[in-house]
């Protein structure tokens, strides 16, 4: 499944292996990528959380392949 993850902030990539990082203007940051299963979004969620970034959305979209 693809997820789209926004964050407050602007973040370095590293946390986020294998996902698309997109700065936006209201600086905030847009996390995109297909995520296997529920266990990995979870995982991308407990690392927004250790981080101690805010969380703004997360939306799962339709695969566009």
């Amino acid at each position: 499944m693809v997820y789209e993850i926004i964050i407050g902030g602007y973040i370095h990539g590293a946390w986020f292996e294998g996902l698309t990082i997109i700065k936006q203007p209201d600086f905030a940051t847009k996390l995109r990528g297909h995520l296997i299963d529920q266990s990995a979004l979870y995982g991308v969620l407990r690392t927004i959380n250790d981080l101690g970034v805010e969380l703004i959305s997360v939306n799962r979209i339709d695969d566009e392949e």
